[in-house]
C-alpha cells in the first residue's frame, strides 16, 4: 500500500509547487478518512529545494497513513470505557487556558532598574561560589580552506592590531557567508575547547609576546588572535550564564507576579460573595 503512495507523493508534490487549484485533490485515503492537497500545502514549510519537498512530502503522507490506521485499529479494539477522554480532555483544556492565561500576563513584564539590580546582586553573591577553575580566552578566530585565495588579504587586517579595529567591516565583507569566523571581541571562549577544534597549543606565558597564531591542519586553515586570558571565570563572564541568570530571575518575578494576580482574584472574588464554601 505504501509503495503505491510514492507516485501520488510525487503529484502531490507537483501539485503543492504550483499554482493553488479551484478543486482540491485527494492524495490518500484510508478507512473512508481522506487526505487532501489543502492539508498537505497547510502543514509545508517554505524555501525547500525540490528534493527536500518531495521527502518531506512523502514522509507526511506515510505517517498520516500510519497514524489512520491505529486511530482505526483503537476504535475497533478498545471498548466504550476504554475510549472516554472526557475528564482528562476538559482538565486538558482547563490547563491550555490557565497558561495561554498566564503567557499573556506576564509576557510583556518589564526588565525594569529593580530587575537590573537583581542580577547585579546575584551576580555578587554567587560570582566565587560557581566559579569555574578552567581556562578562558577572548580571541578573533577565521577557519579559512586550504589554499583559500583570501589567506594573505585576511591575514594582513587580523594580525595587524590598528587595521583589525578599523577595518573590521571590510574584514567581514571579505569572508562572507561561506567561512567560519568570530571577530566578537568581548565573549570568553573555553581554552580547550579552541585547542581541540584547531590542534594548536595555546601557552599563557608567550600570549603577550605572540598574541597571533596561524595552523594549517588537514584541509583547513587557522588564524587566531588572542585578546585576553584568564585561569579561571565567574559566573557573570559568559553571555550563556548571563542569559541563564536573566531567565532564572524572570521566572522567579514571574511566580510572584502570578502568585499575586490570583490571591488578588481570589479575594475580589470573597468580597463579591461569589465563593461559596
Amino acid at each position: 500500500m505504501m509503495r503505491k503512495l510514492l507516485p501520488v507523493a510525487i503529484a502531490a508534490l507537483l501539485m503543492l509547487t504550483a499554482c493553488h487549484r479551484e478543486k482540491d485533490k485527494l492524495v490518500a485515503e484510508v478507512y473512508y478518512h481522506k487526505l487532501y492537497q489543502s492539508e498537505i500545502r497547510k502543514n509545508m514549510p517554505s524555501g525547500l529545494s525540490p528534493e527536500d519537498s518531495l521527502n518531506l512530502v512523502h514522509d507526511y503522507i506515510n505517517q498520516w497513513i500510519r497514524e489512520q490506521l491505529l486511530l482505526h485499529e483503537a476504535e475497533k479494539t478498545l471498548g466504550i470505557g476504554e475510549k472516554n477522554f472526557d475528564k482528562q480532555l476538559e482538565e486538558y483544556r482547563n490547563n491550555l487556558l490557565i497558561n495561554a492565561l498566564f503567557d499573556k500576563l506576564t509576557k510583556d513584564l518589564p526588565e525594569d532598574e529593580n530587575f537590573q539590580q537583581e542580577m547585579t546582586e546575584f551576580n555578587k553573591r554567587y560570582n566565587n561560589s560557581y566559579a569555574v577553575k578552567k581556562p578562558i580566552i577572548q580571541l578573533n578566530y577565521i577557519k579559512l580552506s586550504k589554499g583559500s585565495p583570501i589567506l594573505p588579504k585576511v591575514k594582513a587586517i587580523l594580525f595587524d592590531p590598528e587595521r583589525r579595529n578599523t577595518e573590521k567591516d571590510t574584514l567581514v565583507a571579505l569572508l562572507g557567508d561561506s567561512v567560519e569566523y568570530m571577530l566578537d571581541d568581548d565573549q570568553w571562549l573555553y581554552v580547550d575547547d579552541i585547542e581541540q577544534e584547531t590542534s594548536l597549543s595555546i601557552d599563557p606565558a608567550k600570549i603577550k609576546e605572540h598574541p597571533n597564531l596561524e595552523k594549517q591542519t588537514g584541509d583547513s586553515h587557522y588564524l587566531l588572535v588572542i585578546l585576553k586570558y584568564k585561569n579561571q571565570r565567574s559566573v557573570s563572564e559568559t553571555d550563556e550564564e548571563q542569559a541563564a541568570v536573566r531567565m532564572m530571575l524572570m521566572n522567579q518575578r514571574r511566580q510572584q507576579y502570578l502568585e499575586e494576580y490570583v490571591n488578588k482574584l481570589y479575594d475580589e472574588a470573597l468580597s463579591k460573595g461569589v465563593i461559596i464554601q
